[in-house]
């Protein structure tokens, strides 16, 4: 973070954050900026960048999540009800099962691909 905005209370100057510079990402991406070196974005839409993290693993969170969750917002999945996650292993899988257990509390069942061990 280089600079704040007088309004901004989560964040300040040297913090190191990530984030999705889209609202709504996957129904009016944005074009412009999100390559670059610096960008404006609104507070809500960044978080601090966890220290365990380089800033190319946090990059790839947002859109993973992003998509995970919305998959799953618009099927309209209710509490107690499975899901049957194929590809549990991939950037998106993995986060469909955490969103559907933390956020959507579904019962999770996984197909992941494997492949035989020869010896």
């Amino acid at each position: 973070m280089v600079k704040v905005g007088s309004e901004v209370k989560k964040f300040k100057v040297g913090d190191e954050v990530y984030g999705d510079i889209n609202v709504k990402a996957l129904e009016y991406p944005k074009v412009i900026g999100s390559l670059a070196e610096y960008t404006a974005a609104e507070e809500i839409l960044l978080a601090h960048k966890p220290k365990n993290l380089s800033f190319a693993e946090a990059a790839s969170l947002p859109l993973t999540i992003e998509t995970a969750y919305e998959g799953l917002e618009r099927t309209g999945f209710s509490a107690g009800k499975s899901i049957l996650v194929l590809g549990g292993a991939g950037g998106v899988g993995t986060h469909v099962i955490q969103v559907s257990i933390n956020c959507f509390y579904l019962n999770v069942f996984v197909l992941l691909r494997f492949k035989e061990l020869v010896i």
